[in-house]
């Protein structure tokens, strides 16, 4: 590996790492009580199941690890930087041997029409959830449930700047395109930037339970 990939990657690491934390504080409850939540949603009627077989994998559907676009970013940076590509795959691999196997399957019954359908979760799924930490793909940080932004921006007041847009959950697509593609004073900056909106959301987050009293952002809204 050379030395322009182990920059890279330890800068991917590190915004991946700063992340895994505030997810874990502040919104795991709602991954965890996923069709609850898929319940807010406009089209939640015509989507209500009744699970089967295993365990609903929310969003760790097979082969979201391995998306690698980076979206809404220009063609020449839509996608994370092949040599990050390549040592994430890399150290997901010697992981993975390590902390055994992911993946497994699920099954459920469609209310509206009846129909049994059957699935599979990421190959880095396992029962105790994800098992990739700080090697995570950019749609596992990335993407967060309508529902979930919704509160967040509550919590924020409204402040889209803040939370960032759909598709682009903290800007964190134009930070990992930062990260591929620009040089290491520009990544820096970016990181230490990065770092800084997610504590202000942070902040905002522990200031909302705290006024609250409640230990969940997720007790707060479902």
């Amino acid at each position: 590996m050379s030395v322009t990939n182990e920059w890279r990657l330890t800068a991917y690491k590190e915004l991946v790492g700063c992340l895994n934390p505030f997810f874990s504080s502040f919104l795991g409850d709602y991954c965890r009580n996923c069709q609850k939540v898929i319940g807010r949603l406009p089209e939640a009627a015509e989507e209500s199941i009744d699970l089967l077989e295993g365990v609903y994998p929310g969003c760790c559907h097979r082969g979201a690890g391995d998306i690698f676009r980076l979206e809404g970013e220009k063609p020449e940076r839509a996608c994370l930087a092949p040599e990050i590509v390549v040592a994430l795959q890399y150290e997901r691999q010697r992981k993975m041997q390590l902390s055994g196997a992911g993946g497994g399957t699920y099954s459920f019954r469609r209310h509206r029409d009846g129909a049994l359908v059957k699935g599979a979760h990421c190959r880095y799924f396992a029962d105790q959830g994800c098992l990739l930490g700080d090697l995570k793909g950019p749609l596992c940080i990335n993407f967060i449930c309508p529902p979930m932004r919704s509160d967040l921006l509550v919590v924020c007041a409204g402040d889209d700047d803040l939370v960032g847009p759909e598709h682009d959950f903290l800007f964190i697509y134009r930070s990992l395109a930062i990260i591929s593609y620009d040089d290491q004073a520009e990544v820096e900056r970016e990181l230490a930037s990065f770092s800084q909106r997610l504590q202000v959301l942070e902040n905002k987050c522990q200031a909302f339970m705290t006024e609250r009293k409640v230990q969940s952002l997720y007790s707060c809204f479902n």
